[in-house]
């Protein structure tokens, strides 16, 4: 592998991230044709066709849209949601990095109305609204309300009717171009992934925040008004080896530690800071990642034994009895290791993506303890095959998710589950 600048090789952690915000909002909106400040609504749960954002969930229905606070102030409203059922709204500002949250664990049941701005609008909510305001001009508004089933998804679906969004002034629209530059899917142009990033940081306000990074790296082009063709032609050279340098790193940058073979994420995860590598990392594996305070994501790549996990083999993964330590749902949720990187669902016979506590049909061991049976091949056993998890022929991740988890769950003082090796 050719070595690169270490300099270059800085420059595009800190702007894949950006990059990678205008590759799924193109994806998710303007390949559709949705219009900025304008809710919309995933009205089934995410399964193997899903692709759009690396390491989709099967638990919650998503509600989203992506911001242009150039407009002025927006108004998100909130419906009540009923005790008990999970809820938030995440927002992420232009880096990824997540700006503000809504939901049940610090609003309850809602019923609440929001304005939404940028810092420096002098606008101010009136009486009974809360006030966000909010660093970039561009945001990704993502909406999750867990769904307990098929059965469930009526009821969802009224909730997610009941969100609102609205331009506070009537006929005020966006400054300039509505959409940054058009990314040509994952990096390998580097004259376009120059003109991306550079749109980005300029519209988010980067150029004016952060000078002397930018001045430092402008020789690559990135921070440049104007892009050289020599300029171009060398990124594209360059981003084979940069896309792979991130992809090897991304684990060890997004891991904290390890307990139970089950990989601990990094507790800057969803804020970032100037935690640049981690915020890359997320970007490229698992964009949307929520902050721990609202749920951790545990993963494993290896069973107990150490050795890497594969559709080739057989596991079991016994869930203590005292289940997964978490105030709102947990699930464990089984993805595909893509060339690039990303992570997705696979086709199955059985359509089952993910497991957890709210999985009907499940059988428990005398002792309250349950054995999930992850592998390629259905299971000739009855009480297998209703524990049964579908694995990919090849590499795999496994995925625990716990929402509102417990102090002890989320600083790895609590039982997990043991991913053994099956004969």
């Amino acid at each position: 592998m050719p070595s690169i600048d270490a300099d270059l090789q800085a420059a595009y952690v800190y702007t894949f991230p950006y990059y990678e915000m205008a590759r799924t909002r193109h994806v998710t909106a303007e390949l559709q044709r949705l219009p900025v400040n304008t809710l919309n609504h995933r009205r089934a749960l995410a399964d193997h066709t899903a692709r759009a954002v690396t390491t989709p969930n099967n638990d919650t229905l998503y509600s989203s849209a992506w911001l242009d606070l150039s407009a002025g102030p927006l108004e998100l409203t909130v419906p009540r949601i009923p005790a008990g059922r999970y809820w938030s709204v995440q927002f992420l500002d232009a880096s990824t990095s997540t700006a503000a949250m809504l939901g049940s664990r610090s609003d309850g049941e809602g019923d609440l109305k929001v304005w939404i701005v940028r810092d420096g609008d002098p606008t101010e909510a009136p009486a009974g609204v809360r006030l966000l305001r909010l660093a970039t001009r561009d945001v990704w508004m993502l909406g999750r309300i867990v769904v307990d089933g098929t059965h469930d998804l009526p009821a969802v679906h009224a909730l997610q009717d009941g969100l609102k969004l609205r331009v506070v002034k009537p006929g005020a629209a966006p400054a300039g171009p509505v959409a940054p530059t058009v990314p040509r899917g994952s990096p390998t142009d580097g004259a376009n992934y120059l003109a991306v990033v550079n749109d980005m940081l300029q519209r988010s306000g980067v150029h004016a925040a952060d000078p002397e990074r930018l001045k430092r790296w402008s020789a690559f082009g990135i921070g440049s008004s104007t892009v050289t063709p020599e300029q171009g032609a060398a990124l594209t050279a360059a981003l084979p080896t940069l896309n792979t340098t991130l992809r090897s790193g991304a684990p060890r940058a997004a891991t904290a530690k390890l307990v139970q073979r089950w990989t601990y994420p990094n507790p800057a995860i969803g804020t970032f800071g100037t935690d640049f590598a981690l915020r890359a990392a997320v970007a490229l594996s698992g964009l949307g990642a929520l902050p721990p305070t609202e749920a951790v994501y545990l993963n494993a790549l290896t069973d107990h034994n150490g050795a890497p996990l594969s559709g080739g083999q057989r596991y079991r993964v016994r869930v203590p009895a005292q289940g997964i330590d978490a105030k709102a749902f947990w699930s464990l949720s089984m993805y595909q290791i893509e060339p690039d990187g990303r992570l997705f669902f696979i086709d199955n016979p059985i359509k089952r993506y993910a497991v957890g506590n709210r999985t009907p049909g499940l059988v428990k061991n005398a002792d309250g303890s349950l054995d999930l049976y992850v592998q390629q091949q259905e299971p000739a056993d009855a009480t297998q095959k209703a524990n049964w998890l579908p694995a990919p022929a090849g590499p795999f991740r496994l995925s625990l998710r716990a929402y509102l988890p417990s102090p002890a769950l989320a600083q790895g003082e609590a039982p997990l589950p043991v991913v053994e090796v099956l004969p």
